[in-house]
């Protein structure tokens, strides 16, 4: 695994399939995956790529990946080593270097008659360093490689807005157009009514200003009912198709590195925080959790 640290720049790091049964990893609002989707592992990569590139979900089961070395927060479940998040053991590339590679990664998959069709940024937390991603997708778009390839970010979103007007980024008329190619992966990892809450609701708003395809998720397992209702009107109030596009995660993950240090609850399958959403949503807009592919609920 390839790390920078904010203010750096990035390099890719290395080839991840999305959907591994045996990791219980699947695109659970598919039907074939329906019944699993209170106990897998959302991971819809995959079918959104698709929807974008067209094909099967099958043709665009791996991705390059790339970790940024720093982020704010420090989650427990969180799968890159603390000293690496706090930007201490970093390497220097550029966001030219990350496409580049990416390219060559491709080159040889496609001559091996594979597929690499995703390039997800991943961390610690890239949108602390807003820049580094555009710079990225500004690479790809140099490269003609945006009508066969999606960039996918992964962000708490909380440092989004304060880095964004930090970094004084711009961008073009054309570039703003492209912008719902980004997909935004946001993990929620703190409540409403919480301290961070505030900054991750900014982020959110904001990167639906911006224009990028948003994908927000819980993280945890330890949401309460109550918190889940209240979460339910915050993200109503800022898109009326947040609710539907919410993926509340088992986190049931077996990385090495967390087996110290995950300490998360499991609940019973019925305390579960998927099926209260699902009955939030039920009672609130007669819809099932998952009951369609995220991709295809519009944000307004």
């Amino acid at each position: 695994m390839r790390l920078l640290s904010v203010g750096c720049r990035p390099g890719i790091s290395v080839f991840f399939t999305p959907v591994k049964r045996t990791r219980m990893r699947l695109p659970t609002s598919l039907p074939e995956f329906a019944e699993l989707r209170h106990v897998a592992n959302l991971s819809d990569s995959p079918v959104t790529v698709a929807a974008e590139l067209g094909g099967h979900w099958t043709d665009h089961n791996l991705a390059a990946i790339t970790h940024v070395a720093a982020c704010n927060f420090r989650c427990a479940y969180c799968y890159v080593d603390y000293a690496h998040l706090a930007g201490r053991d970093s390497f220097v590339a550029t966001a030219d270097d990350v496409v580049g590679d990416f390219v060559a990664l491709r080159r040889a998959l496609i001559g091996a008659g594979g597929n690499l069709s995703l390039l997800r940024l991943s961390g610690g937390e890239p949108l602390l360093a807003p820049s580094l991603v555009i710079g990225v997708y500004r690479s790809l778009a140099e490269r003609d490689l945006l009508a066969s390839v999606v960039l996918k970010v992964e962000s708490n979103v909380s440092a989004l807005v304060y880095a964004w007007r930090r970094g004084a980024v711009r961008l073009t008329a054309a570039e703003r157009n492209w912008m719902p190619r980004i997909k935004l992966h946001t993990t929620l990892h703190h409540p409403p009514g919480s301290a961070q809450w505030p900054d991750i609701r900014a982020g959110l708003a904001f990167a639906l200003e911006l224009g990028l395809d948003v994908f927000p998720a819980v993280g945890a397992n330890d949401w309460t009912g109550e918190q889940l209702e209240v979460l339910f009107d915050e993200l109503a109030a800022i898109s009326s198709g947040f609710p539907r596009r919410l993926a509340v995660r088992p986190f049931q993950l077996d990385y090495p590195v967390l087996a110290d240090r995950r300490k998360l609850p499991q609940p019973a399958e019925s305390e579960a925080p998927s099926v209260i959403w699902e009955g939030i949503l039920r009672r609130r807009l007669g819809v099932d959790y998952l009951d369609r592919p995220r991709h295809l609920v519009t944000l307004s």
